[in-house]
């Protein structure tokens, strides 16, 4: 029967995103957040209790606590028409926090990027708040000026402020783009004061430190590569700079991090299952039904083969943040359920029970794992019973109705890719029926009256490498970091992959304004770990990774020219 864990238990505001064929991106996104607020996804605390009580934000030295509240600024949804002409305003909105600043500290920029950031402001910049994220530390250490930022089109920050739903026109959208956002910045920059700071807080008197991690760390880069003048300084923490359509690779990490974590039982077991269920959906009719009713019960055989090879895939989908770990479910307990014969309760070694047993036994083990069905619904936003006798709604093609989830589909589906296809290869953990093609229906399924050139066919990754550089760039007075079993390190300028640059990375701060060749980059990749986790104040290598940062920090802020706006 279906378990009774429900992700949508979230203590987060507006944490129910919809599902949809495909990995949901934005609900992979939220997941990181909590788990830099050192949360599971149910909410509950990721260590002991005198762990959390330990990283307790600083106090504020006055008694009373900052007001921190959302603020707008009016900002052209064009800014490059043609002069003279408008296509019209939005309202960008925005946190700061002041009560640390010393006159001449820097402002740090916290980029939330593809997400409501409402959920980002306690986290990042309130006091007296549990949290394992470094950014409120950051602005302490330095004390400096705090600002949370809104990308455009998400959260409030819409034009017209009328919210994003499934609904919207693509016309709407015309807007969203990667190089229109990042000129949002530079806008708002070059205005930016406070009324109860008499001091020129604008990139011309004062550097501009910028903060982004995943998406956000990728316009922190492209933000130094384009606009040195506004943006003094920055910390990209895994950076997937390289647009590309086929994002198989995504799953490659994943295989090497299970083994490494003492889980390659696991991960080969996994592979032999896929390899045995995608035969047996390949017969079709009455074998690839009875296959999908097995797994997630009566009404499960409705969906295509590529909707089921999507829930299939959903026990990956904590892996960027928590690894092994999380809660109500876990990659981790998953794999021992997996690797545990229920009759002698023996646990298989290094090379799984596929070898052993056959690969079918490896396929009615997971079928019967009790959380699948309740993991697949809440990752899906679906109910599948998981018992075949018990009929249940268990629709997995669902269009995506969260606003954040619409407008990122929408960026990826027109400049980035980012298909997390099958890996097909000796690692493969998806079944093949997760194609590029599947995943190009999902874009046009979810603006299916969107056309060209408004909505490509297939996103221009051609173009967006030509506009912002791909994994080339090397900006100066930017630090590059990542994790050794990240997804996203796979398109980085730090990725492992055989077909990449391989960069030679060094730590030694580089000299103010010294950029690097294409051979080198001023970087460092955490071992054992995975998305955004030196953003985390409890990850030892996290420590490790701001301090590199920190001392070339020191160094670039001695260079700073007020007037001219340094390098």
């Amino acid at each position: 029967m279906r378990s009774s864990l429900s992700l949508k238990a979230l203590a987060f505001a507006a944490a129910a995103l919809n599902g949809v064929e495909g990995i949901d991106l934005a609900k992979l996104r939220r997941y990181g957040e909590m788990a830099e607020s050192g949360l599971y996804p149910d909410g509950t605390p990721m260590h002991a209790p005198e762990i959390m009580a330990s990283i307790l934000a600083a106090p504020a030295a006055s008694a009373e606590p900052e007001t921190i509240v959302p603020e707008y600024v009016e900002l052209p949804l064009n800014h490059f028409g043609k002069k003279g002409s408008s296509d019209g305003t939005f309202y960008n909105r925005f946190w700061v926090s002041t009560d640390a600043y010393k006159p001449g500290a820097p402002v740090f920029l916290y980029d939330v990027g593809e997400a409501d950031g409402e959920p980002y402001v306690a986290s990042r910049l309130r006091r007296n708040v549990t949290t394992t994220n470094m950014f409120r530390g950051m602005v302490d250490k330095y004390q400096g000026i705090g600002i949370v930022w809104e990308h455009r089109y998400y959260g409030n920050s819409t034009p017209g402020n009328v919210p994003i739903t499934v609904d919207t026109k693509p016309e709407v959208f015309k807007w969203l783009n990667t190089e229109q956002s990042l000129k949002d910045i530079v806008a708002f920059a070059d205005h930016f004061s406070r009324p109860n700071i008499n001091y020129t807080l604008t990139p011309a008197k004062t550097p501009w430190i910028m903060i982004g991690g995943s998406y956000p760390a990728m316009r922190t880069a492209f933000m130094r590569d384009q606009y040195p003048e506004t943006i003094f300084a920055g910390f990209a923490s895994s950076a997937p700079t390289e647009a590309k359509v086929d994002m198989s690779v995504y799953f490659e990490p994943v295989a090497r991090g299970m083994e490494r974590y003492g889980a390659g039982n696991c991960s080969k077991d996994i592979h032999a299952a896929i390899r045995y269920i995608d035969k047996e959906l390949g017969k079709g009719g009455k074998t690839a039904a009875a296959l999908k009713q097995q797994f997630l019960g009566g009404g499960a055989e409705k969906n295509s083969h590529a909707t089921f090879a999507d829930a299939l895939s959903t026990i990956f989908w904590l892996w960027q943040s928590y690894g092994m770990d999380g809660s109500p479910w876990s990659l981790g307990e998953f794999c021992n359920y997996l690797e545990t014969d229920p009759a002698s309760t023996k646990v298989a070694g290094k090379d799984g029970w596929a070898k052993i047993k056959g690969a079918k036994f490896v396929v009615d083990r997971w079928a019967s794992w009790p959380k699948f069905a309740g993991v697949v619904g809440d990752s899906m936003d679906t109910v599948c019973s998981g018992d075949k006798n018990v009929t249940a709604e268990c629709n997995l093609n669902v269009l995506f109705t969260d606003p954040s989830s619409v407008s990122w589909t929408w960026q990826y589906c027109t400049q980035w890719g980012y298909f997390q296809s099958a890996n097909l290869g000796p690692n493969q953990l998806v079944s093949k029926y997760n194609s590029l093609q599947h995943q190009h229906d999902i874009c046009h399924r979810q603006f299916p009256t969107a056309k060209a050139p408004l909505f490509p066919d297939w996103p221009q990754t051609d173009r967006t490498n030509a506009v912002f550089g791909g994994w080339d760039i090397r900006p100066s007075q930017l630090y590059w970091s990542g994790g050794e079993f990240d997804p996203w390190r796979t398109l980085s300028p730090l990725s492992a992959e055989p077909w990449a640059p391989h960069p030679r990375a060094f730590t030694n701060p580089p000299r103010c304004g010294q950029g690097q060749d294409e051979d080198e980059i001023f970087g460092f990749v955490l071992k054992n770990a995975q998305h955004c986790y030196d953003f985390r104040t409890t990850v030892a290598l996290g420590e490790t990774s701001r301090g590199f940062f920190y001392k070339a920090l020191e160094g670039w802020l001695k260079c700073f020219k007020p007037k001219k706006g340094g390098y």
